[in-house]
């Protein structure tokens, strides 16, 4: 198996060009025609997690995050890009492709807090005139079984394993419709009250976004940033795995915060 093979079933999960226009997706660093034999799957491509690659043999990181996001002037030592093409060790990053992709980030949040039903919070755009497909779009909406926000919110904190999360908003009361964005979804929590979600359920928002969603009724649980999006990686090494690729997840990929 070789990169560019890896890269064709990333693209069959989660297409890049269905990305928002301000991301960076895709092949970052490598050969295409170069073999792999092992892949690591991590949020962020960082110097412990590039060490992590080439302890366990593994040629290629897909990395949630790209670690280029604006153009790069100089590539020198020491440096992480440097050294992944001095090693050759490819990277790949799938970020808002998968995001907007059925069956990606947003719909493994959708399953955290149990939606039944569920479409796009926040639909896409034509990209290059091509408009997306059905189920493809950024966050997801929909209806729950009827539970208690409280209960909800035990049950987010389970699905993600994370002990701690911060709420804005009611914590009583019953919560039918749920609304879920992985990272920083900014202003998408007005697409969740236009949706009459009772709960939001993201990565990180504004405090004044949180201020004034907390004022409209509806409780906003942020996990912080990563770990609304670490949860969906299995399933992404499940997908790989299915294609015949040999995947392993990081163990040294985490959250730059912790509880203290």
């Amino acid at each position: 198996m070789h990169v560019r093979d890896v890269v064709a079933v990333l693209e069959g999960i989660a297409p890049t060009r269905f990305a928002e226009p301000w991301d960076n997706v895709g092949l970052l660093v490598g050969d295409p025609g170069a073999s792999v034999s092992r892949v690591l799957l991590a949020i962020d491509c960082t110097e412990a997690v590039a060490d992590e690659a080439r302890a366990r043999g593994a040629e290629m990181i897909v990395a949630y995050h790209p670690p280029i996001f604006q153009p790069l002037k100089r590539i020198t030592a020491p440096g992480l890009v440097f050294a992944a093409i001095r090693d050759g060790l490819a990277i790949f990053s799938p970020h808002t492709a998968l995001d907007v992709a059925p069956g990606g980030t947003n719909d493994v949040l959708g399953d955290v807090v149990g939606l039944v039903t569920r479409g796009p919070l926040r639909a896409q755009p034509p990209k290059g005139g091509e408009p997306l497909p059905p189920g493809f779009g950024m966050g997801r909406i929909g209806d729950v079984e009827p539970t208690t926000r409280g209960a909800l919110i035990a049950r987010i904190k389970a699905g993600l394993g994370v002990s701690h999360a911060l709420v804005a908003g009611p914590v009583a009361g019953d919560a039918r419709r749920v609304a879920v964005c992985a990272g920083s979804c900014g202003d998408l929590y007005r697409d969740a009250l236009v949706g009459s979600a009772d709960l939001f359920l993201t990565g990180e928002l504004r405090h004044h976004d949180a201020l004034a969603a907390a004022a409209a009724g509806m409780t906003v649980v942020c996990a912080l940033h990563s770990n609304s999006e670490r949860v969906a990686l299995e399933a992404l090494a499940q997908r790989l795995r299915a294609a015949s690729i040999v995947v392993d997840r990081s163990e040294r990929d985490r959250d730059p915060f912790a509880i203290l």
